[in-house]
């Protein structure tokens, strides 16, 4: 956020058509709206446009020479023109795809469409002379198709400033693109040090918009990982289920952090019960519970008076309650005031496992099998029984681009302790049971 990122795209952007072949006069700027593209790189004071004003014909919303919004840059072998163009304007877009494009600026690549950078990465690389792409983006949700296809491929650029966590993702196996990496404390040479520090607090640390607007990285998106194959479920009533079916059960615990700091009424502790059938094939989001209660030993005499009559109708087969490992306090104070002390474990549990896969968005496919439909299981393998917990999920598939996954919504909440559900005995729960002498995990 405020690193110039656009203001370098821009420089590059006019070098490169600046200095293109002459037969070679076709180029494009596009973004998520035309609007906004002219307003970056045409208005701005400081936009490739202004910057190079002697260099560049009047800006034009369209006439019978050149179809749409549109300059020209007048390059070392001509006259070049660079149209602009929304992705949400269909017409437009397929009009300027329709051409022999020399080269494409995309700005903002994880609020855009997946059809649309695969065009435009498509559109480059056909033509009979070399093509190329410029492409923008803040951290964006990592489960995005862009990461897997096309950044997580690229070379990076200047590894010392690139954090661990970004460089664990890179595949790195196509030489001929290049991926430079931003963030608000190394590329900020413009802004001064109180500047950068009251950017870098406006957001809180571990958040979303903490890796993407600060860091300058993909954000973990935890819950939001299991959420894009929610189309089709299997909901059932509690009192269809069939208890003697369940091979464990478990109590989870996510405790909500508010955003306004102090202010509790934001920030929310969700308690939910859920179960594995037998050989763990399904996964049974049973009950939830929003508590109401702020201090640790209340949380946890409301949390297990809830839980009592869960404890009873399933004796034998309730094994654990799993609570948020970065809130240690009340994991350590849970263990010693529980009424169950001695009888069920209680346990820090994580959110995400990041040594499943090698890359994250096979991790979240990995994470996400379980909801598939398979030949062996042609039902999904999650049966939901809390319309709560499943109406949080349905609201985060609702979250295109992961803008408002740590905001302190209760929702998230939700879908954290289903988290730790899925992640407790993801090993088990994906593990092929047909052969137990291979020690590889197995898929279904």
């Amino acid at each position: 956020m405020g690193t110039s990122k656009t203001l370098v795209a821009g420089l590059l952007f006019f070098d490169r058509v600046m200095n293109a072949p002459a037969n070679v006069n076709q180029f494009a700027i596009i973004g998520v709206s035309s609007v906004l593209v002219k307003r970056n790189f045409v208005d701005k004071a400081d936009s490739l446009y202004n910057i190079h004003r002697g260099l560049c014909t009047p800006f034009s919303d369209g006439d019978k020479d050149a179809a749409g919004s549109h300059f020209c840059i007048y390059g070392k072998t001509g006259k070049k023109i660079v149209y602009i163009a929304g992705a949400d304007n269909k017409t437009s877009f397929t009009n300027i795809l329709s051409l022999d494009l020399g080269g494409i600026l995309l700005d903002e690549l994880s609020v855009l469409h997946p059809d649309v950078w695969r065009e435009a990465y498509g559109r480059v690389q056909r033509l009979a002379y070399r093509g190329w792409l410029i492409t923008t983006t803040n951290g964006g949700n990592p489960a995005q198709e862009f990461y897997g296809e096309l950044v997580n491929h690229s070379t990076v650029q200047f590894r010392d400033t690139v954090p661990k966590i970004e460089l664990d993702e890179m595949v790195e196996d196509r030489p001929d693109e290049h991926y430079y990496h931003f963030n608000l404390h190394d590329d900020c040479p413009h802004k001064t040090a109180e500047q950068t520090e009251r950017l870098c607090n406006s957001y809180p640390v571990g958040s979303f918009y903490h890796y993407s607007k600060i860091l300058g990285c993909r954000g973990y998106a935890e819950g939001a990982l299991y959420a894009q194959l929610l189309g089709d479920v299997e909901v059932v009533d509690f009192d269809d289920l069939n208890l003697s079916a369940f091979e464990e059960v478990v109590a989870t615990v996510d405790v909500g952090a508010s955003v306004n700091g102090d202010d509790d009424s934001t920030s929310h502790t969700i308690v939910a019960i859920g179960g594995y059938t037998r050989q763990y094939h399904r996964v049974v989001a049973i009950a939830s519970k929003k508590i109401e209660s702020i201090e640790h030993r209340d949380i946890i005499d409301e949390a297990e008076e809830w839980l009592y009559k869960y404890w009873l109708k399933l004796y034998g087969k309730f094994k654990a309650i799993l609570i948020d490992k970065a809130d240690y306090k009340l994991v350590s104070t849970w263990q010693n005031h529980s009424r169950w002390r001695g009888k069920i474990s209680v346990l820090g549990c994580v959110k995400t496992v990041k040594d499943l896969c090698p890359d994250l968005p096979a991790r979240a496919a990995v994470k996400c099998q379980l909801m598939m439909r398979s030949k062996q299981y042609p039902t999904s393998r999650i049966v939901w029984c809390d319309p709560d917990m499943l109406k949080a999920h349905r609201q985060i598939l609702q979250d295109k681009d992961g803008s408002e996954l740590d905001q302190a919504n209760v929702w998230q909440d939700y879908a954290d302790c289903f988290s730790y559900l899925i992640l407790w005995r993801i090993v088990k729960i994906l593990a092929d049971k047909t052969d137990r002498n291979k020690t590889q995990i197995q898929f279904y």
